[in-house]
């Protein structure tokens, strides 16, 4: 069963980056160079991603635990964030300063940084064990963490980035064992110091306005592109919402494309797909033999299923627009060799586990012989 649910979770994590990397070729004017360019850029990522991934996969996740490295992946977080929003290296885009140019390339920090806070958290919460019931180690070391890259992530700004950060956080230490009642302390800190940092910001609280009056331009030519799709969709590259339409098509709105050229059709087995990674992930995770295993599979199934939700929850109007991408779908080096990376780690503890057992299933086992003189 384990051995079934990896290799599942790997086939549908590959199958969804494929198909992204050739949709990428039709979400735009199909005569243009900029879409060509996209395609190239998009493989190029996916080639690199898998490599990555293929490392992650022969790496003994017990590496993270030691000290100096869990710390120095605590530091590149904060380090990375600032240099975000330094003058002169951020990139500032729409508004925000979420990018690093390299040469011809733009990074987006953030998207790392999910996984590396997951990273952390799991080799964190291995190495104090029973020290968790403490509100010290527990919660406030980890919570001045993640506070950290929250403040700065809220200084880009990304709320977006912010709150899916927070959730997954707010996930591991409750499995992690620090305690319903702390999280729910922690977590209505968190929810009050960002909702009113949302409030304050004219931009975000403009969009929270517009979409409780359903006035969101992108949020209506998407809806009108999934209308369009019907059931079986209007043809491969036919839609016509991504002639200029729709903003930001091949990136926060891919699903919306997917809607129109393949109709509902496509759209239900892409839910079905993101369905069966969050079963496979959860697999890995429970199956894992110590909670390290556990933190770091079932953190990187919720960094990619609960980003991909978000991403459909807004193309559908049901969220405010936020500008997060689909996982394995949207165009972005960044978004795709983080969500790559992240199955590279579900795949690795899946490996490790699978090892584990076979070691166990073949120690022979001592029977003691009970004598009757």
């Amino acid at each position: 069963m384990l051995k079934f649910w990896t290799y599942t979770t790997m086939i549908i994590a590959m199958a969804l980056s494929i198909f992204g990397v050739l949709i990428i070729a039709y979400a735009g004017k199909t005569q243009s160079d900029e879409v060509m360019r996209h395609f190239m850029m998009q493989g190029m990522f996916l080639a690199v991603a898998v490599v990555g991934a293929a490392v992650l996969y022969r790496i003994d996740y017990r590496w993270y635990l030691k000290p100096q490295l869990m710390w120095t992946i605590a530091g590149l977080m904060i380090f990375a964030l600032v240099l975000v929003i330094t003058p002169g290296i951020g990139r500032k885009v729409n508004g925000s300063m979420r990018w690093i140019r390299l040469g011809p390339l733009s990074v987006q920090p953030v998207e790392f940084v999910k996984l590396m806070m997951i990273l952390f958290l799991a080799a964190y919460y291995e190495t104090i064990g029973g020290r968790v019931l403490r509100w010290k180690q527990g919660a406030f070391i980890p919570a001045a963490v993640v506070g950290t890259v929250a403040f700065l992530l809220v200084c880009q700004p990304d709320f977006g980035g912010t709150m899916i950060l927070c959730f997954l956080v707010g996930v591991l230490m409750l499995l992690a064992g620090v305690g319903f009642g702390r999280c729910c302390i922690l977590g209505t800190i968190a929810a009050v110091a960002v909702g009113a940092l949302l409030l304050m910001n004219p931009n975000r609280r403009q969009r929270l306005m517009d979409h409780q009056k359903d006035e969101n331009y992108q949020a209506k030519q998407s809806c009108i592109a999934f209308q369009n799709g019907g059931a079986y969709g209007v043809g491969l590259g036919q839609g016509m919402q991504k002639e200029n339409y729709l903003p930001e098509c091949h990136t926060d709105f891919i699903f919306a494309v997917i809607a129109e050229d393949f109709g509902l059709v496509a759209t239900a087995s892409i839910w079905t797909a993101f369905l069966l990674l969050l079963c496979g992930g959860s697999v890995v995770a429970f199956r894992a033999k110590d909670k390290q295993g556990m933190l770091l599979a079932f953190g990187s199934t919720m960094l990619i299923c609960v980003q991909g939700v978000s991403n459909m929850a807004v193309t559908t109007n049901v969220f405010p627009t936020k500008g997060l991408a689909l996982p394995f779908l949207s165009y972005g080096g960044s978004c795709l060799l983080s969500s790559v990376f992240a199955v590279g780690v579900i795949l690795g503890v899946g490996r490790k586990t699978i090892e584990l057992e076979n070691e166990d299933a073949e120690r022979p086992t001592t029977q003691k012989v009970v004598s009757f003189d």
